[in-house]
């Protein structure tokens, strides 16, 4: 295994000396077409070179769909894994994004959300009919959904455990939920980078980072890189079959080391 990551590292490092903008040829599986996925060096990152490297699970796009490597990585996942019909009822925890957008145009009870804060009713809609939930207390039914995905939103939650176990209620039986974290591949234990005292003031043990908001320009501050502990987590929380899935292929676009999926059934 050490060999094939060597070799997809030494794969990736051959596309990146293509220069700032970089044309591949692939199959995106979304649009079930083959396809030159553009990359670029937007959000780029030093690699072990001290050379500008691309940040592959956000800036490998199809020209036809717009969707980058993670979003159609988890596309592609969820239909493969969970086969849901077109009628299955779904709630992502994102409303204003392009993968929202997409999943509206083929499930036709697809619904979304956004935190907004304490200034909008849970469960009601701002003037741009954007739903505000909290995602450690949802304001959804027991057992109203088939499935439920959710993509870098757990890790700014401080009371993470809660949010997994308001998805656990939401689910119907036999449902899953689908979800992606910062990940520390390397780590047993979850990655405390910042907590919430008793006094409510965040307190934090590593330098702040902070994750893209569409919401909020500032950014969202992020409280945990999670370890392998997390599954152990979700099946004591009553999931079953809480499993990681990691994933990479160049033909398809889904470059980037250490990219994986979760799924937990109910």
């Amino acid at each position: 295994m050490v060999l094939e990551f060597q070799r997809r590292a030494a794969v990736e490092r051959e596309l990146a000396a293509a220069g700032e903008v970089i044309s591949t040829p692939g199959y995106c599986c979304v649009c079930r077409r083959e396809v030159r996925f553009h990359s670029d060096l937007a959000h780029g990152f030093p690699g072990p070179s001290g050379k500008l490297m691309p940040n592959w699970r956000e800036r490998v796009v199809c020209p036809n769909c717009r969707l980058n490597n993670r979003m159609r990585a988890a596309i592609h996942f969820f239909a493969h894994t969970c086969q849901p019909a077109a009628d299955s009822s779904i709630y992502l925890t994102e409303q204003t994004t392009p993968l929202f957008a997409w999943f509206t145009e083929h499930y036709s009870n697809s619904v979304g959300s956004e935190y907004l804060g304490k200034g909008v009713a849970a469960g009601s809609c701002n003037i741009e009919g954007i739903r505000n939930e909290s995602l450690a207390r949802l304001s959804f039914a027991d057992e109203v959904f088939d499935f439920i995905l959710s993509f870098d939103v757990f890790e700014h939650i401080p009371d993470y455990a809660a949010a997994f176990g308001e998805c656990l209620r939401c689910l119907k039986r036999g449902g899953a939920l689908v979800f992606t974290v910062p990940f520390s591949h390397g780590s047993e234990r979850n990655i405390v980078r910042a907590e919430v005292g008793a006094d409510g003031n965040v307190v934090h043990h590593l330098p702040p980072e902070y994750h893209g908001d569409p919401i909020n320009a500032g950014g969202c501050l992020c409280f945990y890189h999670f370890g392998w502990s997390l599954l152990e987590e979700l099946r004591q929380l009553g999931y079953k079959d809480a499993a990681a899935y990691f994933y990479w292929s160049a033909e398809l676009g889904y470059l980037g080391g250490d990219q994986l999926l979760f799924m937990a059934s109910k």
